[in-house]
């Protein structure tokens, strides 16, 4: 039999060892995002929105945004989670699809894929997510990283609303 005694330092041992883990699962997901995700976010972002005469995707540096959105704070972990996960799926999918990593897909692989996840549930999802994140970055103001000399703003004759931050707020 236990006595409470026993129960109470078992108990407070164990949530210690808890606390501990989600404080390791949340440093590691907020400092370890591996490149193999960015190259994944890029290549999509690549082909949902290549460049275009009149609108160049490159020169929003979308991809510096979605690198300050995964090491922002604010962001919930959940999202953030949900995120890289995501990547990870597409690319899971990829190899069971094509035996070939999501980068490596030529543009109508990677377009039958794209077709077939967001007819999944996680995929619809996290392709709206991508997409917001992206229109975020087309829209946001030059100074928080994205839309470098505005360019998002011109493309689309964009007028931007006053007065415009002139430090980044954290």
């Amino acid at each position: 039999m236990i006595t409470r005694r026993d129960f109470f330092q078992y108990s407070g041992a164990a949530g210690a060892a808890l606390l501990v883990g989600i404080a390791a699962k949340k440093y590691a997901l907020s400092n370890n995002v591996s490149t193999d995700t960015y190259k994944i976010f890029d290549a999509l972002i690549t082909h949902l929105f290549p460049d275009k005469e009149g609108y160049v995707t490159s020169k929003l540096n979308v991809m510096g945004y979605f690198k300050g959105v995964l090491s922002d704070k604010r962001i919930d972990i959940e999202s953030r989670e949900y995120l890289i996960n995501g990547a990870r799926w597409l690319d899971e999918t990829a190899e069971e699809e094509f035996n070939k990593h999501f980068v490596k897909l030529n543009h109508d692989q990677k377009e039958a894929l794209l077709k077939k996840v967001s007819m999944l549930r996680w995929g619809d999802n996290w392709l709206y997510k991508i997409m917001c994140y992206y229109f975020e970055s087309v829209f946001s103001d030059p100074i928080y990283g994205a839309n470098i000399d505005a360019v998002g703003w011109k493309w689309l004759e964009f007028e931007p609303g006053f007065p415009r931050p002139n430090e980044v707020a954290i």
